[in-house]
């Protein structure tokens, strides 16, 4: 009797699962951009070479917003209870980053990446995004051992 090969089977990881289920309640909030980046930068093997496509692809976007006038489309509320920039979302970001944090620690410049690339669009747009830019350029220079990273 010849032996029967196993097939390769693909387990995804608890943080992986998490990281999907938060697009997936969200995913009508979020737009194109924020899913591409989320997808990139929460990636488990996300690579120095990932984070500057992903610092590029909001710098190209900041551009095209900037051209088109674009602003955001503001919700008001109570913004210390309840802010409605993120109570939009099924799975609140903050909600997502701290029970994320069981599985798999994420830097403070990750988790504000997240904050930032989220809200932008119902808070202070491009500001915004400039900001998750920052974040990711600031773990970009940690991660290449600049000990300057943080200014």
């Amino acid at each position: 009797m010849e032996p029967v090969e196993e097939e390769a089977v693909s387990y995804e990881s608890a943080y992986e699962h998490f990281v999907r289920t938060f697009l997936h309640v969200n995913h009508k909030v979020f737009n194109n951009l924020q899913r591409k980046l989320l997808r990139a930068v929460l990636d488990e093997d996300l690579t120095e070479d990932g984070l500057a496509g992903a610092i590029d692809t909001i710098n190209k976007s900041i551009r095209l917003y900037e051209q088109a006038g674009w602003s955001p489309k503001k919700v008001t509320g109570d913004a210390v209870q309840r802010p409605q920039h993120y109570d939009v979302f099924p799975m609140e970001p903050t909600y997502f980053l701290i029970e994320v944090a069981a599985y798999r620690y994420l830097p403070w410049t990750i988790e504000n990446f997240v904050k930032y690339i989220c809200r932008y669009k119902f808070k202070n747009g491009v500001e915004d995004l400039k900001k998750s830019m920052r974040n990711l350029a600031m773990e970009l220079r940690r991660r290449q051992g600049d000990p300057e990273w943080s200014l």
